[in-house]
């Protein structure tokens, strides 16, 4: 593959039905989910679950669910900010952007999450990452 072209890594999806959205804010509560204050929106839920998928993060990440912010208006565009254990688990495994989109209509919202890569040359085998800070953050931007 040529220098400078992208290529998709994975892809995450994830579907909910708005009223189940609600029904589970109303029964777990906003603060027990680690929604942001005023925050419950269908839309930002499924954009975190769509990036952790995406990441193909392990539970012992993905529980972590709170440790994605999601800015901006529910019709975008999104910033994902990804924070403690997430920032860390994405900063080993993304080597490239995340693309966002949502879909919303008939009760029903829908988020894909793709990891895209740019070719490069390869990398040398004996290459090691710095290990990453207790306060790094990871940005993703749509």
């Amino acid at each position: 593959m040529p220098d400078g072209e992208r290529t998709v890594v994975r892809v995450g999806s994830y579907e909910m039905r708005v009223e189940s959205f609600e029904r589970l804010v109303a029964w777990h509560g906003a603060e027990a989910l680690r929604l942001p204050a005023g925050r419950t929106s269908a839309v930002g839920w499924t954009l975190r679950q769509a990036a952790l998928r995406a990441l193909a993060a392990p539970p012992r990440v993905g529980c972590h669910w709170g440790d994605i912010d999601v800015r901006g208006p529910d019709d975008g565009p999104y910033t994902l900010l990804f924070r403690g254990e997430v920032a860390r688990f994405a900063g080993s495994v993304l080597h490239g952007d995340v693309q966002v989109s949502v879909t919303t209509g008939r009760g029903r919202v829908t988020a894909h999450a793709v990891l895209t890569r740019e070719a490069g040359p390869a990398a040398p085998a004996d290459r090691t990452e710095p290990a990453a800070d207790d306060d790094d953050e990871t940005e993703v931007r749509r």
